[in-house]
């Protein structure tokens, strides 16, 4: 087993070695409170179960993972809506093969059943794959939690949710949680409309009920935040459910906008499609990328984003930098285009198709045929 250093207070490194025998302990004899309280904590799904899998005595320290959180909601006429978590995780292998330390991202969804689903990143299709074949085995990879999305899926069989799809007409949904208000969830529907429900009530009510029509929704340290189709951005205050402008109009009304956070930072990403003047049957795609300058409160389009670069999924926008993962490119946006996934990069407006860039995971496995699973524990 391994060690575990309890500390010194210092001297030279020679002293230090000397001290080890006596100030280290074994990881079996650390006291059950230090893993139950403090170390525990430190890991996510993933990392328990390869803690557990070690062995029976490391299994009986820490508990099995919690299931995602799911919360049904019950709206009129005795539909039911069941709120389901998805996660966005980095993985990377234990023992690299080479000095990169770059990894590769994948969304997994928990379901009711403690089981998984691998999801696409981009649409949010289920990834089938054949087994046996190439196993993912996410014992011998590092796994670090990135982002959770949330997504409402519908249920007829009286809210027991042993079958269920997804809601046709919500665009994106935000569970916003507060110690006094509560946990809300805010559902951006097609129709450029905004709802929102208390965990524990059971209808949905419009927020600014006005002509407003958005185009987005983003939590933002720790508020909500949306962007309406002329460009202007609001937060919303949680207790009177009011809106508060945070940024002047852009007025393009013709362009899909997107908000995404980067490195503390708010953007803006405006999408269009476009003839191309070659051929006018086929289409372009045009992107701007802008935030608001806190000093004048004015539009500043942004040209260079360095190594970053953003995604723009169906249910939440983030950035990532490219040198930490494969197949991406900094200073581009990626999103989906006529079920395909799509680079634009913002330093020659070219855009280019880049399948697979998601999954399957080239320098990993040898094979397009790639099954994935968890521990048993």
């Amino acid at each position: 087993m391994g060690r575990a250093a309890a500390g010194t207070n210092g001297g030279d490194l020679k002293k230090k070695c000397l001290m080890m025998d006596e100030n280290t302990v074994e990881w079996l004899n650390l006291p059950r409170e230090l893993w139950l309280d403090i170390i525990s904590k430190k890991l996510n799904t993933f990392d328990i179960l390869r803690f557990r899998s070690v062995c029976t005595l490391w299994r009986s320290i820490l508990p099995p993972p919690f299931p995602s959180p799911s919360h049904t909601l019950r709206i009129q006429d005795g539909k039911f809506l069941l709120l389901t978590e998805t996660k966005i995780y980095r993985l990377q292998p234990l023992l690299p093969t080479c000095s990169s330390n770059k990894g590769w991202i994948i969304k997994v969804e928990k379901l009711k059943s403690d089981k998984f689903r691998h999801l696409d990143v981009l649409t949010n299709t289920q990834i089938s794959h054949t087994f046996p074949s190439n196993v993912l085995d996410f014992m011998n990879l590092r796994v670090r939690e990135l982002f959770q999305t949330y997504t409402l899926n519908f249920s007829s069989d009286g809210g027991k949710f042993n079958t269920f799809e997804p809601l046709d007409d919500v665009y994106k949904v935000v569970l916003f949680s507060d110690e006094g208000l509560g946990q809300m969830v805010f559902t951006l529907r097609k129709d450029g409309k905004l709802r929102v429900s208390n965990i524990g009530y059971n209808n949905f009510i419009i927020v600014d009920d006005g002509n407003r029509i958005y185009h987005d929704i983003i939590l933002y340290m720790g508020k909500v935040y949306v962007v309406d189709k002329s460009g202007i951005i609001f937060w919303i205050d949680c207790s009177s459910f009011k809106l508060v402008q945070s940024s002047p109009l852009l007025n393009n009304d013709g362009k899909s906008k997107y908000l995404v956070e980067s490195s503390g930072s708010l953007f803006v990403v405006e999408l269009y499609f476009k003839r191309t003047r070659v051929n006018t049957r086929k289409l372009g795609i045009d992107i701007s990328v802008l935030k608001v300058d806190e000093e004048s409160n004015r539009w500043l389009r942004v040209t260079d984003l360095g190594d970053v670069l953003f995604v723009l999924s169906k249910d939440l926008n983030f950035s990532l930098s490219a040198n930490d993962y494969y197949g991406f490119e900094g200073n581009c946006i990626y999103s989906s285009a006529k079920g395909r996934t799509s680079r634009f990069s913002l330093n020659n407006s070219e855009v280019k198709f880049v399948d697979h860039i998601f999954w399957p995971f080239p320098t990993l496995f040898n094979s397009d045929s790639v099954s994935f699973i968890s521990n048993k524990y």
